[in-house]
């Protein structure tokens, strides 16, 4: 049964309700994780949760709850929802309190989680591969900070569903290629790993992490450095990473096909390095 945690109730999604004086509903003011559980298993919970506190941190919300609280009530939570194979979603806002753009110091944060189905994910997903489009960064300038304000990233999949790609890579002025709008990217060029390090211009994903992880493992040349759209769009190999679809190869830009148009062999080898983290 799917389920949510709200402040202390527990009860199906349907029966869950937030305040209209939240202050996540009126400003976006808060922050969340994503996670998922394979076989009734959180993966890299602990990692998400150091991240929900930092992000927490760098918008000024104080935690009432140790993270080892944290970790019982998403437990608890998946534990009594019964789904094995979950995606889990915490939020935490500043609080509840009429509509005003300042806020008390001592304003008690809701927390909110929720337990769903994992959405079945089609095999074509890793064996094609997906489309992509890139579109100038207009989003603010704290983007490592997983903030509840996501309206860009929803404008910037709006105009990839638009264009029938799964995902829009955000382009600096200079031509710096960023990140995707809920994921991050990594490409092949002269047979090395190159991602955007993680500074305030991208989200660093759990899943980014344990990707490099794998590389390391498996000996692969890594360079965690900015690239240009120009060496994007040259890659012999493109991919995605994120917590629901894992690592998803890229096989067209703006229309322009990527490694021949086919997913590449170091994608599907870092995939297979990464599933074999949670068996």
């Amino acid at each position: 049964m799917e389920l949510a945690y709200l402040n202390g109730w527990l009860g199906s999604l349907e029966e869950a309700h937030v305040s209209v004086n939240d202050r996540g509903y009126n400003f976006g003011d808060g922050v969340y994780e994503v996670l998922r559980a394979y076989d009734g298993v959180i993966f890299a919970l602990e990692e998400h949760l150091k991240r929900l506190e930092s992000s927490a941190a760098a918008v000024e919300i104080e935690l009432p709850w140790k993270p080892a609280q944290l970790k019982n009530i998403t437990e608890d939570t998946l534990s009594k929802s019964g789904i094995k194979e979950a995606l889990i979603y915490i939020q935490v806002t500043r609080g509840t309190a009429p509509r005003s753009h300042s806020s008390e110091a001592d304003m008690l944060p809701n927390l909110l989680v929720t337990v769903r189905n994992i959405i079945e994910i089609p095999p074509s997903l890793y064996s094609e591969g997906v489309k992509a489009i890139t579109m100038p960064e207009f989003r603010w300038q704290m983007c490592n900070i997983k903030s509840i304000s996501l309206q860009a990233s929803v404008l910037a999949k709006r105009r990839a569903d638009r264009a029938g790609a799964a995902e829009a890579f955000f382009v600096l002025p200079d031509g710096t290629v960023t990140e995707g709008a809920s994921s991050n990217i990594f490409i092949v060029k002269d047979g090395v790993l190159l991602t955007h390090p993680a500074d305030n211009r991208i989200l660093s994903g759990v899943l980014r992490h344990f990707v490099l992880k794998v590389a390391e493992s498996l000996e692969v040349k890594v360079r965690v450095e900015p690239f240009k759209i120009s060496d994007l769009m040259k890659a012999e190999e493109v991919f995605i990473t994120g917590t629901v679809a894992e690592v998803v190869p890229v096989v067209n830009v703006d229309g322009k096909i990527i490694g021949g148009g086919q997913p590449g062999p170091l994608t599907g080898l870092l995939h297979q390095g990464f599933t074999s983290l949670h068996e």
